[in-house]
């Protein structure tokens, strides 16, 4: 089976690094809604075949992102409150380095595995957040035959600790270093009962990243994408 995972489009909160994970959430913006646009080619390019289903956090960004892409297929959006994003709870809208370290500290402490039990103030534990979005992902595979292919629009924190936890070939280095940008796809093959193995990690073979090893801050997505501006690929 193969796994599509893909982060929704850009809003002003990750404009501003605001902690937006509470429903409705901020909307698409402007470039948000043109990758959303975007995704149906991107896709034919990157898998190529028919998703068999396409769930998604729904939160209204991941619902916007994937309305394109389900359009094209003639699919319809299953909403999951499962897939949602990693939850800030108390911290919720706050842009202050000090809530945002939390948050990333936090996450860091789940993606390790170094604490599990350790608890966003006011919302979920590792232990509790990892299980929440395995049961999305049972639900989005069940009883699809082994080759089908499916599709979960979901958000970037979650994509990074459930993916280092989950994806086999998906490295702590990787998704500290280059956490995936919006609209990005990230692309594995297996099964919840066998594991999954990591082909794509926002829109690029794993091995293609630079990533340095031993780095291991814990970037965010902001910083990662004003890094990702200033490099030149080739």
């Amino acid at each position: 089976m193969r796994l599509v995972l893909i982060r929704h489009g850009q809003t002003n909160s990750n404009l501003t690094g605001a902690l937006d994970t509470a429903y409705p959430g901020a909307p698409l913006n402007e470039t948000g809604l043109a990758q959303a646009a975007a995704l149906p080619e991107k896709y034919e390019r990157l898998v190529g075949v028919k998703p068999a289903r396409i769930h998604a956090s729904f939160i209204g960004r991941a619902q916007e992102t994937a309305a394109p892409l389900a359009k094209h297929y003639g699919l319809e959006v299953v909403p999951d409150e499962d897939l949602r994003e990693v939850l800030a709870g108390d911290m919720e809208m706050e842009t202050a380095k000090e809530y945002t370290d939390v948050y990333l500290h936090t996450a860091v402490a789940w993606a390790t595995g170094q604490d599990m039990e350790r608890r966003m103030p006011g919302a979920e534990n590792g232990t509790e957040t990892l299980a929440r979005f395995d049961r999305g992902i049972a639900r989005l595979t069940e009883g699809l035959a082994d080759d089908a292919t499916v599709v979960a629009v979901i958000h970037g924190a979650i994509m990074r600790v459930w993916g280092v936890q989950r994806l086999r070939g998906l490295t702590y280095e990787l998704i500290a270093q280059f956490p995936c940008q919006n609209a990005s796809m990230t692309v594995a093959e297996g099964n919840p009962e066998a594991g999954w193995d990591l082909k794509l990690w926002s829109d690029q073979t794993p091995e293609s990243w630079p990533v340095i090893p031993g780095d291991t801050t814990l970037r965010t997505s902001k910083e990662t994408r004003e890094i990702l501006e200033s490099m030149i690929y080739h």
